[in-house]
């Protein structure tokens, strides 16, 4: 049992990162200041440089206030702070109910060898507890409180074997570890095929087309000058865009490699360890017991290398924007998946074979997207000038290769312990969920669904406020009610 600690304080460098923060609440109200004096020539410029140095000194105050009322300590299997300049706030943060306990070193946090520290629960929106700024030794201290720490043998799975085809790069540092870094080859080829670059690359084109329009209202930019800016042919355009995707990619590619740099996974007894990083180095930390569900991702760039990134479902990864945020591994090739599952996540097993659903499957997967894309291709058909109004067609023909593409790639697998499932249209995406992280799962049976007798099951985990849904569509009727059958049967605990 532990002892109730001291109260303790973060490291006086804190104070940097509360007054950042407070700078950050306050900056609105401070620029409407600047500028309702700044723009008034009745007004004496020492009433602004005044303000300014009120404002300076009002946060240097209030961020060293904020230090010192913030403090915690560490009882038996629980946390408590206590923070707050006006209205103290007391949290109070048992063991049982901490997702996850992960630590970061950015530039100034690694100029003064401390960490920042940011502790999960279980079912909340945002970390219940950031800490900008403690040592190495206090963030262990503070990780070894909370997070449990399952022994190898009572590890689902129990304590992997290292084979010779196993993924881990190196040799077990104690008993029942694994450790496997990712190489910097492959972290370049992650970076390099990121949809997130492509995406950006979109925005930044589409503000960038209205540069000229912006700069001309406010008398900045000549359209007709010969020195223009922007280029006036269709050749140009093609060059300069050629020119902004290499940069973009070049540049999302660089930030992106920096970002998961030293991407290095380590697994000791019943708890994971993944650190990545160069600049701001992040360790990030889960119990196997708190893994939900295994999901796995290939984008069609990564498709044509072999490759796929593996991502884990726990209760603090699930966001409010859908997306699943803790990586596993940033790339792995195909053949590897298997291995490093058995080594880092044993209790989800690699299927060798799917289940597949039949042809009158097909019409369900293709309905929907053809019939969207044909209602947005009409009013292109008609609208586009110039003769070029047939390139409409383009889209109902890319909505109908989308919807082949789901039937042929949907499928799943079940047995006693486990579904896995497969699904995605130009990307493949496979979730292996255990059958007793399933929350709850339900039969849906939509009119076109129900004249060909068929059904969508849908198995939801994560029982948190963004929970995890994944869907078999489009399967037999029967098939979907066995498998709910299946899924009802008692299942006993490891």
């Amino acid at each position: 049992m532990m002892n109730f600690d001291e109260p303790r304080r973060q490291h006086p460098i804190s104070i940097l990162f509360f007054i950042v923060k407070i700078v950050k609440d306050m900056i609105y109200p401070f620029i409407a200041f600047a500028l309702s004096t700044a723009l008034r020539d009745d007004v004496h410029p020492l009433l602004f440089w005044g303000g300014v140095a009120v404002f300076t000194a009002a946060v240097i105050v209030l961020g060293t206030l904020a230090w010192f009322r913030y403090v915690y300590r560490l009882a038996a299997n629980v946390m408590h702070v206590e923070h707050g300049l006006i209205i103290r706030k007391r949290l109070t943060i048992p063991r049982d109910r901490v997702q996850s306990v992960d630590t970061s070193a950015g530039i100034v946090q690694r100029l003064f060898g401390v960490q920042k520290l940011v502790i999960e629960t279980a079912g909340s929106r945002k970390p219940e507890v950031v800490m900008s700024a403690v040592s190495a030794a206090e963030a262990e201290r503070i990780r070894a409180a909370l997070v449990k720490d399952v022994p190898a043998a009572a590890a689902p799975g129990g304590s992997p074997e290292i084979r010779p085809d196993a993924p881990a790069s190196a040799a077990p540092p104690g008993v029942g570890d694994v450790v496997y870094r990712v190489p910097t080859g492959r972290i370049l080829l992650y970076s390099a095929t990121s949809g997130r670059i492509f995406l950006s690359l979109v925005i930044i084109m589409a503000l960038y087309s209205q540069v000229e329009d912006w700069l001309g209202n406010l008398g900045l930019f000549d359209s007709v000058a010969p020195e223009a800016l922007l280029p006036s042919s269709a050749a140009d355009w093609a060059k300069l865009a050629v020119a902004a995707f290499v940069l973009i990619w070049l540049l999302g590619t660089a930030v992106i490699t920096v970002k998961e740099y030293g991407f290095t996974i380590e697994r000791h007894g019943g708890k994971l360890l993944i650190r990545r990083g160069l600049l701001e180095r992040k360790q990030f930390s889960v119990a196997i017991e708190r893994i939900q569900a295994i999901h796995v991702h290939q984008n069609l760039l990564r498709r044509l290398f072999g490759c796929a990134s593996v991502s884990l479902v726990t209760f603090a990864s699930i966001r409010n924007d859908g997306q699943i945020h803790s990586l596993l591994c940033p790339l792995i090739p195909m053949r590897d998946l298997p291995g490093l599952l058995e080594s880092f996540t044993p209790e989800a097993v690699w299927p060798d074979r799917f289940e597949r659903p039949g042809r009158e499957a097909l019409t369900g997967h293709v309905a929907l997207p053809l019939a969207v894309s044909v209602a947005l291709a009409v009013p292109g058909w008609i609208w586009i000038p110039g003769g070029y109004g047939w390139t409409a067609l383009a889209l109902p023909a890319a909505a109908l290769l989308y919807g082949v593409l789901r039937h042929r790639q949907a499928g799943w697998h079940l047995r006693d312990d486990q579904i896995v499932v497969r699904f995605g249209g130009f990307s493949l995406q496979l979730a292996v969920i255990p059958r007793r992280r399933i929350q709850w799962f339900r039969l849906k049976v939509s009119p076109l669904q129900a004249r060909r007798g068929l059904a969508t099951l849908q198995l939801v985990t994560a029982s948190s406020a963004f929970a995890a849904a994944w869907k078999i569509r489009h399967i037999p009727r029967r098939t979907a009610e066995e498998m709910m059958f299946r899924l009802r049967r008692p299942h006993p605990r490891p």
